[in-house]
């Protein structure tokens, strides 16, 4: 029973993705494609969590609180060997445990035995809000995302997959697919550090 509790509260996964930003007309031009409708989308939240002197940002790593209906997820980031891999660490929370880190807006990440290697203490610095479609796509899981922050709205396309050669030709083909260029495409927690500095 303690074995199968920590699988359900614990996930350590290599996160191997692809994104690129979307014009508004490209996001609804790919959900008509793959026939995605407004009943297919889900809402999330994400707070974002530094230290006041951005130690995360600085060493490219990120963590979150995510909301989804009733699951409540803390992630750290960390960077690989890879510019498209992230190493995520998951661990699963109560309602009680959200709704006091969120009346806080702080988090002491060392009292969950995964985060040991964080900061002592963590200040919340901002809400993104993402309306978001995932659909099964030539072996991987293909998404679309919608989100709201700092009075900015992007779209963007993303791709995660399971081997990084035969992801990035997948996610290549379908941008040239679709007639969508390239574009130098940030994580959502870069885009809205971003903004924020604006």
């Amino acid at each position: 029973i303690i074995r199968s509790k920590a699988v359900i509260l614990m996930n350590i996964q290599k996160e191997i993705e692809f994104k690129n930003l979307l014009e508004e007309e490209e996001f609804h031009s790919l959900c008509r494609a793959f026939a995605i409708s407004k009943q297919n989308f889900h809402v999330q939240t994400n707070t974002y969590f530094d230290t006041t002197n951005n130690q995360l940002r600085d060493s490219l790593m990120g963590f979150r609180l995510r909301v989804v209906g009733e699951r409540n997820e803390l992630t750290l980031k960390a960077p690989t060997d890879n510019v498209h891999t992230m190493m995520e660490t998951t661990h699963l929370i109560s309602a009680i445990e959200r709704d006091e880190i969120l009346s806080n807006q702080s988090i002491r990440p060392r009292d969950y035995s995964e985060f040991q290697q964080l900061p002592e203490l963590l200040l919340a610095f901002g809400l993104l809000r993402t309306e978001r479609a995932e659909i099964s796509f030539q072996g991987g899981l293909l998404v679309l995302d919608r989100s709201d922050y700092l009075g900015i709205t992007d779209y963007e396309v993303e791709y995660e997959a399971t081997d990084i050669t035969s992801g990035q030709q997948s996610f290549n083909e379908l941008l040239k697919y679709h007639q969508i260029p390239k574009r130098q495409t940030l994580k959502k927690i870069a885009r809205f550090m971003k903004a924020a500095k604006r």
